[in-house]
């Protein structure tokens, strides 16, 4: 009996950066029997954007959107919203007063409505963001709201509801394709990526070899650190970790 595995890759800086590499790994996925989810910060219709610039015809098993604020699954008829996921994170959370603790800060940006949801308050936050931060942080516990603080690539600054985020969605994604978490790989190269590679979460995870510093020096157990970059790396690791061979696809963009 083959136990059913997933990959759930972050995309830009991940799987996107080399087509070539792309489009190998994709079919060995294919060939290997692997689920593939998306992990991603983006919203579904730059997904949809994103297959038709590859021009393809392969579709991810599950789109994770928007920082692990959505869940998508691929059906006959596209992808649909699972809306239990949706209800789950609404538990507790309040945007407006979330979005107002942040804009306090001077330095804090918005990012433009595209990137904003109901779940999701985003912003751009540069140059030695720590103090910031933590000023954030103790104001969210001060007036007992419970957020989740996601800070990538030196510039980027998302909070979410607390029980969502990358490494949530995709636990739950897995147990609802009946998963076994020892049979998920995670993949990433910045720090919203991090969220999925806590050990507690029992995946395994890949950090490309082009990752940003703050994921380059995460160390922690079932972390592979890969030293080919974008899906090159995650096919690395990949092999690292017994899910492909050696040998890579031909004709990988047919």
């Amino acid at each position: 009996m083959v136990l059913s595995r997933m990959l759930a890759t972050d995309l830009d800086g991940t799987f996107i950066g080399d087509p070539v590499a792309m489009n190998g790994l994709w079919a060995d996925l294919e060939r290997a029997g692997i689920r593939l989810a998306f992990s991603t910060g983006r919203h579904l219709p730059s997904i949809e954007a994103f297959y038709a610039e590859a021009a393809t015809d392969r579709r991810a098993d599950a789109c994770i959107c928007m920082v692990g604020t959505e869940i998508w699954v691929l059906g006959p008829d596209g992808y649909a919203r699972d809306h239990e996921w949706s209800r789950l994170i609404s538990v507790g959370w309040n945007r407006d007063r979330v979005a107002a603790i942040v804009a306090d800060h001077a330095r804090a940006i918005p990012q433009p409505d595209e990137w904003q949801s109901e779940f999701k308050s985003s912003w751009f936050l540069e140059d030695n963001a720590e103090q910031a931060l933590q000023q954030i942080r103790d104001r969210l516990d001060a007036e007992g709201l419970r957020a989740k603080v996601i800070y990538s690539a030196g510039r980027f600054l998302d909070l979410l509801p607390a029980d969502s985020g990358k490494g949530q969605a995709v636990r739950y994604l897995a147990g609802l394709l009946s998963i076994e978490p020892a049979n998920v790989i995670t993949a990433g190269d910045t720090g919203n990526d991090l969220d999925m590679m806590r050990p507690e979460l029992g995946f395994r995870s890949i950090a490309v070899g082009n990752a940003a510093d703050e994921l380059r020096s995460f160390e922690a157990p079932g972390v592979y650190h890969a030293t080919a970059s974008y899906a090159a790396g995650v096919r690395e690791g990949l092999v690292h970790y017994g899910w492909l061979g050696h040998s890579t696809t031909s004709n990988a963009g047919e």
